[in-house]
C-alpha cells in the first residue's frame, strides 16, 4: 500500500471486485467477477486501485503472463490494462500518478519490463505513457472490447525499467567542485539533489540555548539521511547527495547498507588547481593551510565499499561529469556487505570538537 496525503494506491482485493462497477459499466458483472477471481487466484492477475479517503477514483489492471510473450513473461514483463480514472476526475494528474506509484510498485516485486496498448486516436493517453517512459512500440495488434463490438487496432508499447542506482554521493575538499558536478549530474538524471547544508532553518531545541557544534551537524546529518531516504520510498532514484562533512562519508555505508548507492570521491593530484578554484570563488571562509590539509587527508585515504575516486586534475567540468556518469552507470556496487568504519583520523571536519582539522 502507498500513501500519499489522502490518497491510496493498493492492490484491490477479491471481496472488492464488484466495487470496479463504479468506474465502468460491464455488460456481464458476474462474469467479469468470476474470471478475474480465477486469474488472481492463480497468481496471474491483479488489479491496482486508486482512493482518495473512501472513494474509488481508478484502476490498472495488471496481467503477469500472457500467451503472447511480446505482452506479458511472468517475473519479467508485466502488461497493463483497463487503465481507467473515474468519470469526472481526469486531468487533474491522477491517471499518471496511479501508473507511477503502480510501476514502483512492480518494479520492487522485479519487474524491469513494461508493455500496454494504445489506440492511434488517444491523444491523452500517448501523452501519458510517453511520459512514463512507454516509447517503444513492440508490436501492431487487433482488440475488442467484448464478443459483440467491433475489431480494432492499437500499439503494444514497450516500457524498459531505466538503470539507475537509488543514491549518488559526492564527496572531496572545498573547491574542488562538488557542487558543479552535483548540477550537471541532477540535470542529466533529473530526478532529485539536496545538500546536507540545504536543511530547514533552526536556532535552538527549547527556544533558550542556541544549537551549534556537534548537534547543530547532528541535526543536520539525521535530516539529510530521513529526507534521502524519503524521496527513495516515493519512487525517485539516482538521487544526488552532497555537502556532507567528509567525516560523516564513513557513516554512508552504514546507512544505507541494503540499498544501490555509490559514492563519488573528487581529488585533485594538482593542488595548485584546488588552490586556484579556491582562491578565485571569492565567497565563504578561505584558511589556505587548512584547505591544504583537507586536500590530502581526503585524497590519500584508501576507498570505502561502494567509493571509487575521480581525480580532477587538468580537466574541465564536462570531462568530470561525463567520468562520473560513466562511473554511476557501469561501477560494480554491493548491497550487502561487512563493513568495519576506517580510523576518524583518516577524515577531516568542520566540526571543532571532532579535532580533525
Amino acid at each position: 500500500m502507498q500513501k500519499c496525503n489522502n490518497f491510496t494506491v493498493r492492490r484491490l482485493t477479491i471481496p472488492e471486485l464488484p466495487t470496479l462497477t463504479e468506474l465502468y459499466h460491464y455488460k456481464d458483472t458476474a462474469r467479469m467477477i468470476q474470471e478475474t477471481t480465477k486469474f488472481m487466484e492463480q497468481g496471474v492477475e491483479d488489479i491496482f486501485v486508486l482512493y482518495r479517503e473512501r472513494e474509488l477514483l481508478g484502476e490498472i489492471h495488471i496481467a503477469y503472463c500472457s500467451t503472447d510473450e511480446r505482452e506479458a513473461v511472468l517475473g519479467k514483463r508485466a502488461y497493463l490494462y483497463a487503465y481507467r480514472v473515474k468519470k469526472g476526475r481526469q486531468n487533474k494528474g491522477l491517471g499518471s500518478f496511479l501508473l507511477r506509484r503502480v510501476l514502483c510498485e512492480l518494479e520492487k516485486d522485479g519487474y524491469t519490463e513494461f508493455t500496454i496498448g494504445v489506440e492511434d486516436d488517444n491523444e491523452r493517453a500517448k501523452h501519458i505513457y510517453e511520459k512514463a517512459g512507454f516509447r517503444e512500440v513492440l508490436a501492431r495488434k487487433q482488440g475488442r472490447d467484448d464478443e459483440e463490438s467491433e475489431p480494432y487496432e492499437y500499439n503494444l508499447l514497450l516500457r524498459r525499467k531505466p538503470s539507475c542506482r537509488d543514491f549518488i554521493f559526492v564527496t572531496g575538499a572545498s573547491g574542488i567542485g562538488k557542487s558543479t558536478l552535483c548540477r550537471r549530474l541532477y540535470g542529466h538524471y533529473r530526478t532529485a539533489y539536496m545538500e546536507q547544508n540545504h536543511a530547514p532553518e533552526f536556532e535552538s531545541m527549547d527556544g533558550q540555548e542556541n544549537v551549534s557544534g556537534i548537534e547543530e551537524e547532528e541535526a543536520c546529518w539525521k535530516w539529510f539521511v530521513s529526507s534521502l531516504k524519503c524521496y527513495h520510498e516515493m519512487g525517485f532514484c539516482n538521487i544526488i547527495g552532497c555537502d556532507m562533512d567528509d567525516l560523516r562519508t564513513r557513516d554512508i555505508p552504514e546507512e544505507f547498507c541494503g540499498y544501490d548507492f555509490i559514492i563519488l570521491r573528487l581529488v585533485c593530484s594538482d593542488y595548485q588547481q584546488n588552490y586556484e578554484q579556491m582562491k578565485n570563488r571569492g565567497e565563504g571562509l578561505i584558511d589556505f593551510e587548512l584547505l591544504k590539509n583537507m586536500s590530502e587527508k581526503i585524497g590519500n585515504r584508501p576507498p570505502m565499499v561502494n567509493e571509487y575516486v575521480i581525480d580532477v586534475a587538468g580537466k574541465t567540468p564536462e570531462e568530470v561529469c561525463e567520468e562520473a556518469v560513466k562511473r554511476i552507470d557501469t561501477a560494480q556496487t554491493f548491497r550487502e556487505y561487512e563493513y568495519e568504519k576506517q580510523p576518524r583520523e583518516l577524515f577531516y571536519s568542520w566540526v571543532f570538537a571532532n579535532e580533525l582539522r
